[in-house]
């Protein structure tokens, strides 16, 4: 592990535990890649195990689940090809989400302490008000309302801040529009994708996914050690 870039933390053994609310997004993250796992495993033994002289899912698959797929077997192959891009989205969401809760009860918790507080206004609203702006400037946002300085000094874990960018810019994608790419996150994502043009749905590869949920834990990581032992900026 590489000595830390602030030289005023504590050593690790002398910082303390892990809030709640990151150890809930690490079950929340662990539980999305049981079920990844779980689930690519049901697809392979879709294709793998079924019997030799099938002609129909319905000769390998339990009759009441085959009789919502009343579908030749090129035709279910076919379907079950466009099912790991779906599983990459929707657990991609499934991750910015509780990502987005780890950081509103951090900053509901944490706020009232720094000078961007506002004493007039709830700590869920300014919370909201800073997960909520725009994701470009996401993780600056936090900083500044913080006192960090994750972006222009460093990760303490190895944070790509372009990789975090990209996922939220991709997480509004699906949300918004499937998948398919617009104007507002081609200059983001096509240094990810060469050649991603706007109008294309977003080619989201197992090994971009895991980079993707990979920033959003690290990311969480540097914000909970910081706050934890009092660092500022």
């Amino acid at each position: 592990m590489p000595p830390p870039l602030r030289p005023t933390l504590p050593a690790t053994t002398a910082r303390p535990p892990v809030t709640g609310a990151l150890d809930a997004f690490w079950k929340s993250i662990s539980a999305i890649n049981d079920f990844y796992w779980r689930t690519l495993a049901g697809f392979d033994a879709l294709r793998r195990l079924r019997p030799a002289s099938a002609t129909r899912p319905s000769d390998f698959i339990d009759g009441a689940i085959a009789a919502h797929l009343n579908v030749e077997l090129p035709e279910f192959d076919r379907r079950l090809g466009e099912q790991p891009l779906r599983l990459h989205y929707f657990s991609l969401v499934d991750a910015v989400t509780f990502y987005e809760e780890f950081l509103l009860q951090t900053l509901i918790r944490e706020l009232s302490s720094h000078p961007a507080f506002n004493p007039n206004k709830t700590a869920e609203k300014q919370a909201n008000n800073v997960i909520n702006g725009k994701y470009e400037q996401r993780a600056v946002a936090i900083d500044d309302a913080l006192e960090l300085d994750i972006v222009s000094l460093g990760s303490e874990h190895e944070l790509s801040v372009d990789d975090l960018t990209a996922c939220f810019l991709l997480r509004n994608c699906i949300v918004h529009s499937g998948g398919v790419v617009t104007t507002r996150e081609l200059p983001t994502l096509e240094a990810l994708v060469p050649g991603l043009a706007v109008g294309a749905r977003f080619p989201l590869e197992e090994a971009l996914w895991r980079r993707f949920l990979s920033a959003l834990w690290k990311h969480a990581q540097d914000i909970d050690l910081l706050v934890r032992v009092g660092y500022r900026r």
